[in-house]
């Protein structure tokens, strides 16, 4: 019986033990903590959370990138998603948890404490506060304030277009605390580069590198936060690049296709075309900038150029075509330049038809009739007399043919030079 006495007695103090140490963050608790911060104390959100209103709010700043949306080249506009953490310490809104069974914590809602107003200085679209009502930041016992204000930022970006498509941009966030200058809130970056950890891949950009920093120059508060991009340049190769240069090859090809065919003249305007095509399609693709050109522009200009030449030379070699030798004569010089070039083009050719021809000529033969001892006799002799006749007539069709040949040539070795010349540039950017 005395120790069931005992035992009745004790068990109470152990439970009154334990029950002392249990965690009690009931509803309650933090209600009147919010009572208390904004009621009884009288927080103001219109006043900086600093004692000295002369010493500035540090507030800390870092970036998540979570996915590239746009890169409009035209517009030169840069689409990105993500959010900022934002932190900072209010001493209005200090507690002791103890009080408040041990709460350390609370949710209050974005709009009921002060906030630095930050907005996306070089935006595009709308110039507005980060963060909706809906938001809420999250607050400690010991002041410290987190703020995750998320969204999709429309920014400027400049675009070089020299080296498309291997071309590199660097573009820029740039958030500022729009109302407070250096002296009230002192913006500093939490992190030296952007948060990529929850960043997708883009199919059309590639970052090559990040950072964040603190613009010093300005007396303004702002974070500017870089990007460095790199183009995929596969999709461009294959839909302008290669059919451009493709393009250029059957510009030289013109030379080729005999004037007796009737297809010269068109199929040079329709190749002339085509390349005035694929320069409207990079001219829509890339900014009005007439500060810098893409070396890619110029390559198309200057095969429009060869094209224009072309054609003009061309009609030239066709209306010549069909000039009649005895009402124009051939003019010396173009007869020796038709010598000149059926040397280069045909020595070799010339050099196995002469040893064919040695094999299998017939000698021009001569009969000639004798009298050899008092008998009539007949002799055939071979004679190498030729008429004026057997010479080779040539004719306008020889000198256009003539012409097409050295045409081609010249235009092919410009077109090589100049594509490698180029593309071998933009290239050496691009690695």
């Amino acid at each position: 019986m005395e120790l069931q006495k005992r035992n009745s007695l004790v068990l109470p103090f152990i439970v009154m033990m334990y029950t002392a140490y249990i965690n009690a963050q009931t509803s309650d608790d933090a209600k009147n903590l919010l009572h208390q911060m904004f009621y009884v104390s009288g927080y103001n959100k219109a006043v900086r959370p600093t004692y000295e209103q002369n010493t500035p709010t540090d507030v800390f700043i870092k970036f998540y990138l979570t996915s590239i949306i746009d890169f409009d080249s035209q517009k030169e506009k840069f689409t990105t998603s993500g959010y900022l953490i934002l932190k900072w310490y209010d001493f209005y809104l200090q507690w002791n948890s103890s009080t408040y069974g041990d709460l350390t914590s609370i949710f209050i809602p974005q709009d009921n404490v002060w906030k630095p107003d930050i907005s996306l200085q070089n935006g595009v679209s709308e110039f507005k506060e980060l963060g909706s009502s809906s938001l809420f930041v999250y607050v400690k016992s010991d002041g410290s304030v987190s703020w995750y204000p998320f969204g999709i930022f429309e920014s400027t970006c400049g675009i070089d277009i020299t080296f498309f498509p291997f071309d590199i941009q660097t573009c820029t966030l740039d958030f500022v605390a729009w109302s407070y200058t250096k002296e009230e809130v002192n913006v500093m970056v939490w992190s030296d580069r952007i948060i990529l950890d929850q960043y997708e891949e883009n199919s059309e950009w590639s970052i090559l590198d990040t950072s964040a920093d603190t613009l010093q120059e300005s007396d303004d508060a702002v974070v500017v936060f870089t990007i460095q991009l790199k183009r995929k340049p596969l999709f461009v190769l294959l839909n302008i690049v290669v059919p451009v240069i493709l393009l250029s090859l059957l510009n030289v090809c013109i030379f080729v296709l005999p004037a007796e065919s009737g297809e010269k003249a068109s199929f040079s305007v329709t190749v002339f075309l085509a390349l005035a095509v694929f320069l409207t399609i990079v001219t829509a693709t890339l900014p009005q900038n007439s500060e810098k050109v893409s070396f890619l522009g110029i390559y198309l200009v200057v095969m429009t150029v060869f094209s224009t030449m072309i054609v003009m030379l061309t009609l030239f070699t066709l209306r010549l075509n069909f000039r009649d030798v005895d009402a124009d004569p051939i003019p010396s010089w173009l007869f020796k330049l038709h010598v000149i070039v059926e040397k280069v083009r045909c020595r070799r050719g010339n050099k196995m038809r002469r040893v064919m021809m040695n094999k299998t000529e017939v000698p021009n033969l001569e009969t000639v009739h004798t009298i050899f001892n008092g008998e009539a006799m007949t002799v055939i002799k071979q004679s190498n007399s030729t008429t004026p006749d057997d010479k080779p007539k040539i004719t306008w069709n020889h000198i256009c043919n003539a012409l097409d040949f050295i045409f081609f040539w010249i235009f092919l070795i410009a077109t090589f030079v100049t594509t490698v010349v180029i593309f071998s540039i933009c290239s050496k950017h691009a690695v």
